[in-house]
């Protein structure tokens, strides 16, 4: 009989063909996944825009302004976050990690959403406060949409285009396994928490002012569990109970929102 171990043994096929193992993804095939799920997110941001002020039509106020005082409440509170970045970048690059510096910065953030709704009720008294509430704090949430946006496509575009941030930020993902379909969800879960807790937020604050230490208190701690993530390693963050947290909270504060749009 003819000897032949390389037909007879299945496990000695060409090294060359992968057809039934599984290998991890190249840095090319990372970039493709993340390119595709990044253009697709880039689309939804805008679509969860379109779909809140759809939602937001039935409970509309005699005027449509007080969306516009709410993107600018928005930009109040990205000029906030930018003022404290450039404190961070020109002082000590550890606070960005701290919990102190966080705090402070959820408080003005709720602060100058009282401001915002005080200054609604003052422009408009006759209007029901819930309903001045929601639209305040679309617009706030509009703001948000779109430096999310924005983001999306910058990112796209810097890790489609060959350099040594998109090759540190691939090489990082690779060496902790880290999917790009992940990558994507855990990124639109966070936007749709924020969404949901600045209209719930401000509903909230309009309905009883008293209740910006609550809405504090919740900010601080979806900050906090940012905070808590980085300190993982990346392939653990999508599996730890604190990635779900800012979704969880902003949801949260928008069924509040919407038990006290119920029980008026």
């Amino acid at each position: 009989m003819t000897d032949t171990p390389a037909a007879a043994d299945p496990h000695c096929d060409d090294p060359h063909d992968h057809t039934g193992h599984d290998h991890p993804p190249t840095g090319a095939d990372l970039v493709r996944d993340l390119v595709k799920g990044l253009s697709i997110q880039a689309l939804l941001i805008p679509v969860i825009a379109v779909l809140l002020l759809l939602a937001i039509l039935p409970v509309a106020p005699s005027t449509p302004v007080p969306l516009l005082l709410g993107l600018l409440l928005g930009a109040a509170q990205l000029a906030s976050l930018v003022a404290t970045s450039l404190f961070v970048a020109r002082t000590r690059t550890q606070l960005a990690v701290n919990p102190a510096l966080l705090a402070v910065r959820s408080v003005v953030d709720e602060l100058l959403r009282v401001a915002a709704v005080l200054l609604a009720l003052l422009l408009w008294p006759g209007d029901i406060r819930a309903e001045l509430g929601v639209w305040v704090g679309a617009g706030c949430a509009l703001v948000w949409l779109t430096l999310a946006t924005a983001q999306t496509v910058a990112t796209r575009r810097r890790i489609a285009r060959p350099g040594d941030w998109s090759e540190e930020a691939i090489g990082t993902l690779l060496a902790h396994r880290v999917g790009a379909r992940s990558t994507v969800v855990m990124r639109l879960l966070d936007v749709i928490g924020a969404v949901a807790f600045q209209v719930g937020a401000t509903v909230l604050v309009i309905l009883s002012p008293v209740l910006v230490i609550g809405t504090a208190v919740l900010s601080v701690g979806s900050g906090l569990s940012t905070l808590v993530l980085q300190r993982r390693a990346p392939a653990e963050r999508s599996r730890s109970p604190w990635a779900y947290a800012p979704l969880a909270l902003g949801l949260l504060t928008l069924a509040l929102a919407s038990l006290g749009l119920i029980s008026l």
